[in-house]
């Protein structure tokens, strides 16, 4: 079943017995897109899993609840709305069900620049895979 507009997705894990491998399953939104509850340095982080975003970008508000300082803004991106304002981090931490990545290469945008924090490459290039199945993106 569909969740109810603007409520939470969060992620249906399931993991492969024997192998220990896992995989994070993530049924689409209502707004045809996917969100993932995630931990960024053990602070919970609602994203949008954005396939074709090249780094995991953090709202200012989810970069300090994840104990990443904000500041200097010196970096310019550019997005679906246009210019960005952005601060280069590192997480040191960011997990997802079974696929966790340490040292990730992040952005935290200017506050006011995005609704919700972004999951892109720097973070999905790390798992095995990532796949849209009908109205199911799964990811390994």
């Amino acid at each position: 079943a569909a969740p109810a507009p603007g409520q939470t997705i969060e992620a249906d894990v399931q993991h492969r017995a024997g192998n220990g491998v896992g995989s994070v399953e993530i049924e689409r939104a209502p707004d045809n897109h996917f969100y993932a509850e995630a931990q960024v340095n053990g602070a919970r982080v609602r994203f949008l899993v954005d396939t074709g975003a090249s780094s995991v970008v953090l709202t200012q508000a989810d970069a300090r609840r994840a104990g990443i300082a904000t500041g200097n803004y010196s970096t310019i991106g550019r997005g679906a709305g246009g210019e960005v304002r952005l601060l280069p981090v590192t997480i040191a931490r960011l997990g997802l069900g079974p696929a966790s990545a340490e040292q990730v290469p992040a952005m935290v945008a200017e506050e006011g620049a995005l609704r919700v924090s972004l999951l892109g490459q720097s973070y999905l290039s790390r798992l095995e895979s990532v796949a849209i199945e009908g109205d199911r993106m799964v990811l390994r």
